[in-house]
Formats: C-alpha cells, sequence, structure tokens
C-alpha cells in the first residue's frame, strides 16, 4: 500500500517584511521599565511629606511678613532687623531635620524600603525639596531685611547665610550622631542654639561694617563646607547599606 504524504498548503508570505519591521517598531516604542524624570519624582513625593514640616515652613514665611510689617512700622534699626533675620534664619533647616527623623522613626525606613525609590533616594528627593522652600523662605527674608537697611543686599545675605548654613551642619551633626529616642528636640535645641549665639555679634556693630566681610565669608565657606561634608557622608553611608539611621528605642 502506497503511503500517501501529507502536503502543506503553502503560506504565502507577501508583505511578510513589512509585518516583521511594524512588530520591531511597536516593541521599541513600548516603555518597559518606568523611568520619571526628577521632576515627576520630586511631584510625586510632595503629597507623602508630613504635614508639621510642610506647615512650619508656611508659618516661617507668614512670620516674616509680619516681621517685616511690624518693623517698618517701628521704624526699627539696623542691629534689630540683622538680629531677628538672624533667629528665623538659623530655625530654618530644622524642618528638614524633623522630615528625616520621621523618615528614620516608627519603622518608617522599613516602609519606604518597599516603594518604588529606596531610602537614598526619597531622602534625596526630600532634602531638593525642604532646599528649595528654605532658600524661598530665606530669600523673602533677606528681601525684606535688605529693602529696610543701608547696608546693601550682599551683606545682608552673608549675615542671613552664616546662622542658616552653620544651624543646619549642627542639625546634620545632631542627626547622624545621636541614634537614641527624638533627636527632632536636639536638633531643635541646636537650631536655638546657633539662635542665641547669632545675636552675640550685635554686641558689637563693627562686626557688621563692609571692614570685616571677609570675616562672615570665611564663616559661610566654613560651614558651607561642613554642612557638603555631612551631606557626602550620609549619603555615601547610604549607598553602602549601612543602617546607621535607624533609630534605637
Amino acid at each position: 500500500m502506497k503511503n500517501k504524504g501529507i502536503t502543506l498548503e503553502e503560506i504565502p508570505t507577501e508583505g511578510k517584511a513589512q509585518v516583521l519591521e511594524q512588530l520591531q517598531e511597536a516593541v521599541k516604542a513600548k516603555s518597559i521599565r518606568y523611568s520619571p524624570t526628577l521632576l515627576q519624582t520630586v511631584l510625586g513625593q510632595i503629597k507623602y511629606l508630613s504635614l508639621p514640616a510642610l506647615g512650619g515652613q508656611i508659618t516661617c514665611l507668614f512670620l516674616i511678613f509680619i516681621m517685616c510689617s511690624y518693623l517698618e512700622r517701628s521704624r526699627a534699626q539696623l542691629m534689630l532687623w540683622l538680629g531677628t533675620g538672624s533667629v528665623l534664619a538659623a530655625c530654618l533647616g530644622v524642618f528638614l531635620m524633623l522630615e528625616l527623623c520621621r523618615s528614620s522613626s516608627f519603622h518608617m525606613v522599613e516602609l519606604e524600603q518597599s516603594c518604588y525609590l529606596n531610602v537614598k533616594q526619597l531622602w534625596c528627593v526630600k532634602m531638593i525639596i525642604f532646599g528649595c522652600l528654605d532658600l524661598l523662605v530665606l530669600s523673602v527674608l533677606i528681601a525684606g531685611v535688605s529693602k529696610n537697611v543701608a547696608c546693601g543686599m550682599f551683606p545682608v545675605i552673608l549675615y542671613l547665610l552664616v546662622p542658616f548654613v552653620i544651624s543646619s551642619g549642627l542639625q546634620f551633626l545632631v542627626f547622624t550622631v545621636f541614634r537614641r529616642g527624638r533627636r527632632e528636640y536636639l536638633q531643635m535645641c541646636a537650631a536655638v542654639f546657633i539662635s542665641i549665639v547669632s545675636l552675640l555679634p550685635l554686641s558689637e556693630p563693627e562686626l557688621y561694617t563692609l571692614a570685616c566681610l571677609g570675616v562672615w565669608m570665611l564663616a559661610l565657606l566654613a560651614g558651607i563646607i561642613l554642612l557638603a561634608a555631612e551631606i557626602v557622608w550620609m549619603y555615601r553611608t547610604l549607598c553602602s547599606g549601612s543602617e546607621w539611621y535607624t533609630v534605637e528605642l
């Protein structure tokens, strides 16, 4: 008996190259990995920030307007303007520290590690957000003070940046050294301490003359180096996987 072979029907291949090309273009156009931009990441994280920290920034902004209005009506002198501005500037950085303390307390680290962003990225985003808010509030403060004093804007920038940067550096130091209990109280104490120290130069009006601008610039440079070194150390420590930020109860 003769076996009959199976004959396959020939499939037409017309347009095959065109179809494959369309499939290749469709695969290339498809977004396989979600990669948000920095702006999208920042905007997406704002809603997760603590209300006390954001509310504190807004409160500081209103306090600046109230302070400027009151001192303008009372025709305050240079020393009073600079003293009040220095105290407010020294307290601005505390809100970022409150947010970082919240992230390292109450098992928030474990929760944030389950998010799309890791702890290092989340903390960087928080520092960017609060850094921008601090600069905004500080710019309003500098504008309000420099408008009502005769020494000019550049000296006022130096006089107010010095307590702000040194206070932020000291608070970062407290954050990295102390790991027991509620560190935010120690950071608030650090901000109050720098606020009091920033009032001491007011007893020597000669320090607020053009001849002493170099001293203020050196103090600002030292504060920036300290703050930058602490931020770099914290970033590298997070990259290494160390859990130094976990609070010991």
